[in-house]
């Protein structure tokens, strides 16, 4: 990893901070033009939060993984717990939703629910060579 050089490492990067601008911009987003009515039940509040606390999180991991990357160091660990965190939350959010077929309003929205499942894949590709780079090392 000491050579920098445009790889299919280097695309992973890419998409996976272009899905997490994405994600801080659709955060943004959604309380000034999605629904103007307060949430409705306690349920729906605790999801919100629950959503934006697992946002936050895995934006600070990523900003770890990017100092980490930076420094040279290594970074297997953090884009482990970086995929975990990100499945998790996938799974739970399949698990919790009633409609599965369910199409956000927000353009912003719909290009997170199109970019998550390639976002997925994508961090567990980089976790992985990310390991086989460091046992080569």
């Amino acid at each position: 990893m000491s050579h920098y050089k445009y790889d299919s490492f280097f695309v992973c990067e890419l998409v996976v901070g272009l899905f997490a601008v994405m994600v801080v911009f659709h955060s943004v987003l959604l309380p000034i033009y999605g629904s103007p009515q307060p949430p409705l039940s306690d349920s729906i509040y605790l999801v919100q939060e629950m959503a934006t606390f697992r946002a936050v999180f895995t934006s600070f991991l990523l900003f770890v993984y990017l100092g980490f990357r930076l420094t040279g160091q290594k970074t297997a660990v953090v884009l482990g717990a970086i995929a975990l965190i990100s499945w998790v939350a996938f799974l739970e959010d399949f698990m919790v939703l009633e409609n599965v077929f369910y199409m956000p309003e927000l353009l912003s929205g719909k290009v997170l629910q199109f970019l998550r499942p390639i976002y997925l894949i994508t961090i567990i590709y980089m976790v992985m060579e990310a390991r086989r780079r460091e046992i080569a090392l």
